[in-house]
């Protein structure tokens, strides 16, 4: 069975520069870490206090502003789901230094009871909550046109070190909820840049091919559409009336019939309570896992998470395919999306999708010539030797062994009778009793046809095993964090926006911002 994601292929990596400039001393840095554990928070939100300008922590917790907030009495407001938020002024942090800041756990408080009837206050199940939610989502979420700037990046992983790195500041104009995204929403991109201080891969920056790279267990299906638009339909909060990604599907319809539902402990964001609603599916060798976290108070959906496993692939472990210490597959892709909350309505605060690919190599070791060597009499050939040179020194009891070797001419096979090794040369010497008619052997320009030959089970003197390609995994990210929202908004009238079918990075137009300064790439700390 192959896993259809409903979303469209169209990545290529062809990126034109432009140079942002700044150094790293330019910036303050910071990392949200939790009191109780000292481990980093990820996607924390970090504001400045009574304004609408922030940023969004890394997946490793840290973050960077610039240094010129140090010249004011900037505050720094912190808050992620789960903890306490916290206010730091920024003239008290090390420009020297990664400050580490370190967040309270919101404990759990009960519900005050009054015993004024002997009836029991009836709980929601998790189904009828999500059902709620959906119900809500025209009271919750905006309808009318807004817009909000924001860091976009794109880069890829392997054992955790960061790869390919593209960066862009984007400002989006959404018409509201009641619009399909894909046709209202437009795009305008103010700064791009290439991160070269980061290692480049240009074989796992290459678009997708079903060859050389390839998403394992999964298919992504073209729609058309860029890095980015890839990106926006795996909101499925946004996109609730479409038809976005399995198994979520169309929101509002298919979301609760879908899965399993349950409820999980509360938390909260700030001082307002959320319900935290277990997601679960296992169907034909996938399972899902994930969580959305829903207002008690109103039913606005704060945060989803959704996690598609490959059971079937459970060799390939690493801390994503790993839960609870159970083996539960091999991670195919994490989305991670969560809303804020801000004058009455339900805006975007950040999204994260990831994907898991491989990458496959050419081989190492394999032959970098073959020469048949024949004698021809006045109508017929005789067969004397193959030379083989390879690329690189062999193990010669691999080259030795006969069997290592299969000649054929036609259905015929050619049977060895001796073989001589020398370095990178092996030459087969083969039975001389098969003849050929030259006239139907020989091609015009010389050449035998219908000869093959396969090679198999040799090594070279670094183990590599002839014509063996080499399998790497790698996570391919796509992330989006708002800097600044802006309620009330209409996009502008000229035709300065991202064409979504292109690259992001490639030919866009470059639309001018007068006050781009409060607006800074929120680059990983390197590894």
């Amino acid at each position: 069975m192959k896993l259809f994601l409903k979303v469209f292929l169209f990545l290529t990596f062809i990126i034109q520069v432009n140079i942002i400039v700044g150094q790293e001393n330019e910036f303050i840095q910071g990392k949200v870490v939790s009191s109780n554990d000292n481990k980093a928070i990820p996607f924390a939100t970090i504001r400045i206090k009574d304004t609408n300008i922030g940023l969004i922590s890394n997946d490793d917790g840290s973050f960077k502003i610039p240094q010129e907030l140090q010249n004011s009495d900037t505050k720094l407001e912190i808050s992620s789901i789960g903890f306490m938020t916290k206010v730091v002024l920024v003239s008290e942090l090390n420009k020297n230094l990664i400050n580490q800041i370190a967040l309270e756990e919101k404990t759990e408080e009960l519900d005050q009871v009054l015993i004024v009837t002997k009836k029991k206050r009836e709980r929601k199940s998790a189904a009828e909550i999500i059902r709620s939610a959906i119900e809500k989502i025209p009271e919750n979420y905006p309808f009318r046109p807004f817009s909000y700037v924001g860091y976009y990046r794109d880069y890829q992983k392997k054992e955790e070190k960061y790869l390919n790195l593209n960066e862009a500041l984007l400002e989006v104009f959404d018409p509201g909820f009641g619009t399909l995204d894909m046709q209202g929403t437009q795009t305008r991109i103010y700064k791009y840049k290439k991160n070269t201080d980061f290692t480049v891969d240009t074989i796992a920056a290459k678009p997708y091919d079903k060859k050389r790279k390839v998403i394992s267990g999964a298919t992504l299906t073209a729609r058309g559409g860029n890095e980015y638009t890839i990106l926006r339909v795996h909101d499925a909060i946004r996109n609730y009336i479409v038809n976005s990604y399995d198994f979520v599907n169309q929101f509002n319809v298919d979301f609760v019939k879908n899965h399993e539902l349950s409820l999980l402990s509360d938390t909260y964001i700030d001082n307002t309570p959320l319900y935290t609603i277990g997601i679960y599916k296992t169907i034909q060798g996938f399972r899902v896992i994930g969580k959305i976290l829903v207002s008690k108070d109103n039913f606005r959906i704060y945060k989803l998470q959704y996690q598609v496993y490959d059971k079937i692939r459970v060799k390939e472990l690493s801390e994503k395919s790993v839960m609870d210490g159970k083996k539960i597959g091999r991670l195919l892709y994490d989305i991670l999306l969560e809303y804020q909350f801000i004058k009455g309505k339900m805006y975007p605060n950040y999204i994260s999708l990831s994907n898991s690919f491989n990458v496959r190599r050419p081989s190492k070791f394999s032959l970098a010539d073959a020469k048949i060597k024949f004698v021809k009499n006045v109508n017929n050939i005789t067969f004397e030797r193959f030379e083989l040179m390879f690329n690189n020194n062999f193990i010669i009891e691999d080259a030795l062994k006969k069997a290592n070797y299969k000649l054929k001419y036609k259905n015929t096979k050619l049977k060895i009778d001796r073989i001589e090794v020398k370095e990178k040369k092996a030459v087969l010497y083969v039975n001389k009793k098969l003849t050929l008619d030259s006239k139907n052997a020989l091609s015009d320009q010389g050449i035998i046809n219908d000869i093959s030959l396969k090679v198999k089970n040799i090594r070279d003197i670094d183990g590599n095993i002839i014509d063996k390609e080499e399998v790497e995994d790698y996570y391919q990210f796509r992330e989006f964090f708002v800097q600044e929202l802006k309620a009330i908004s209409r996009k502008p009238l000229d035709t300065l926006f991202m064409n979504k079918y292109n690259p992001i990075f490639k030919g866009q137009p470059i639309a001018p911002f007068k006050d781009l300064s409060k607006y800074w790439l929120n680059t990983p700390l390197k590894n």
